[in-house]
């Protein structure tokens, strides 16, 4: 994922590229779906071998996310880089392509928000949205963090403010890493179009001046996260050179870069201590030799291609819909692993696939269509 990537982008889809960021996705959802209905792991009796395989594979939300940055690296910082590289490199073109690639999701997320959290606390009467369940679930709203719905709240997640002048809006927690992704989508281009395209020079004294505030602005610690989206757009770049592309072809190569992921990914588990920007640079190294793996077949390509599509939707819209329904129907009820608990996991889980469906089709499929009217009226010709 990047999770917001545009499928117009590249004429040639990434299969292995796009199960990946489908299948992180799905992790993201199945974390907090399983935080939300199933005790935690040290309140089950007698877990089996299936049940320990489950709460492992539900409790790699985090790790997902920061597969998402790297793979926003690889998808757009590449993109970007080829574009420089080529000298058809267009400001105005990229950042209207990925302020409607972004807001075509995030405003109507952030409604939908308002609008399920108002429903929940009216039929609770807060309980459980004013962070008084945070224990039991270690989800969603907490004593410290109290739910926050002002309209300084919400513009500023608009503008990807978020986590760094204020607070997420309302119960979405996900949203938190939208402002990573926009502003490595900013700094990114600043830095390296100072030295990969040429300008007059007042023009490339503008762009330093705003890279400085930039950097004078954001937060140290989601400059340190950039470093995984700018290793994912250098390994996207590698696989542009007819030196490296060779050695994406030896079997060898693929597999030692998948066991370095894995294990990676294994350590990172066990080791809390382990800074996820090492597990990012990782998986960025590993993406190259990933993506241009052998194809699966029409089949697992539909099927990856799929879950790519709904992924942004999903996750932006799959929490405050759980909360919703959890809060106000099963709270403060948590299940034991059983048949029972399955049952209400796989249909909750069914039931935020399909409303993630419901807002793609009503907003997010049409984001080529809100880019091309957009661009014919404020872009010059020769960049629509």
């Amino acid at each position: 994922m990047n999770i917001a990537s545009s499928s117009r982008e590249s004429l040639l889809r990434l299969e292995h590229i796009d199960m990946l960021r489908g299948v992180a996705s799905l992790l993201v959802l199945c974390g907090h779906l399983r935080s939300f209905i199933f005790v935690n792991f040290g309140a089950a009796a007698n877990p089996g071998m299936f049940t320990k395989v489950f709460y492992g594979l539900t409790s790699l939300g985090h790790q997902s996310v920061v597969i998402f940055f790297a793979m926003s690296g690889f998808l757009v910082g590449g993109k970007a880089l080829e574009d420089m590289f080529a000298q058809r490199w267009s400001w105005s073109r990229y950042l209207l392509r990925r302020l409607t690639r972004l807001l075509i999701v995030v405003v109507p997320a952030l409604v939908l928000t308002g609008l399920f959290d108002f429903i929940g606390i009216t039929l609770t009467e807060g309980r459980g949205y004013d962070g008084s369940l945070y224990d039991i679930y270690a989800s969603g709203p907490s004593l410290e963090k109290p739910l926050n719905y002002s309209v300084t709240t919400f513009l500023g997640n608009v503008a990807f403010l978020q986590t760094i002048y204020t607070p997420i809006f309302g119960t979405n927690a996900p949203m938190w890493s939208l402002a990573n992704e926009f502003w490595y989508y900013v700094v990114f281009p600043l830095t390296t179009t100072i030295f990969l395209v040429p300008s007059p020079i007042g023009q490339r004294l503008l762009t330093i001046g705003f890279l400085a505030l930039c950097l004078m602005f954001l937060p140290s610690w989601l400059l340190e996260g950039g470093l995984i989206w700018v290793a994912g757009a250098g390994a996207a770049r590698l696989t542009k050179l007819s030196r490296f592309t060779p050695w994406l072809s030896r079997h060898s190569v693929r597999a030692a870069a998948l066991l370095a992921v894995v294990m990676t990914l294994v350590i990172s588990k066990s080791n809390p201590n382990m800074p996820d920007l090492v597990f990012g640079l990782v998986v960025a190294g590993g993406l190259p030799a990933i993506a241009f793996m052998p194809s699966f077949g029409d089949a697992y390509r539909t099927a990856a291609r799929s879950v790519a599509e709904l992924s942004y939707s999903l996750y932006l819209t799959h929490f405050p819909f759980l909360a919703l329904i959890v809060l106000t129907v099963f709270a403060p009820h948590q299940f034991q692993p059983g048949m029972l608990g399955t049952m209400v996991y796989a249909g909750l889980f069914c039931a935020a696939i399909a409303w993630a469906a419901t807002v793609w089709w009503c907003f997010e499929r049409n984001t080529d269509r809100a880019f091309d009217y957009i661009s014919a009226r404020l872009l010059p010709p020769t960049l629509t």
